[in-house]
C-alpha cells in the first residue's frame, strides 16, 4: 500500500512534468487546480477577494 507521503510526492511529481511540458492548455488545466485547492483551503479569503473584485468591477463600470 501506498503511504500518503509517497502519493504526494508522486502528485508533485506529475504536477512537475506537466509543468514542464509547456503546453498553454496543461499550464491552464494547473493553474486552475492550484486555485481549485486554495480556493477549498482558505475558502472565506477566496470569498473576500471575489467581493473586493466584483466591488472594483462595479467601480470601474460606474466610472465615465
Amino acid at each position: 500500500m501506498t503511504s500518503p507521503d509517497e502519493l504526494m510526492r508522486s502528485v508533485n511529481e506529475f504536477l512537475d512534468i506537466l509543468n514542464s511540458i509547456g503546453s498553454q492548455g496543461v499550464s491552464q488545466a494547473v493553474d486552475l487546480t492550484h486555485l481549485d485547492r486554495l480556493v477549498r483551503r482558505y475558502p472565506e479569503a477566496a470569498r473576500k477577494s471575489l467581493e473586493l473584485y466584483d466591488r472594483q468591477f462595479r467601480s470601474d463600470r460606474a466610472e465615465p
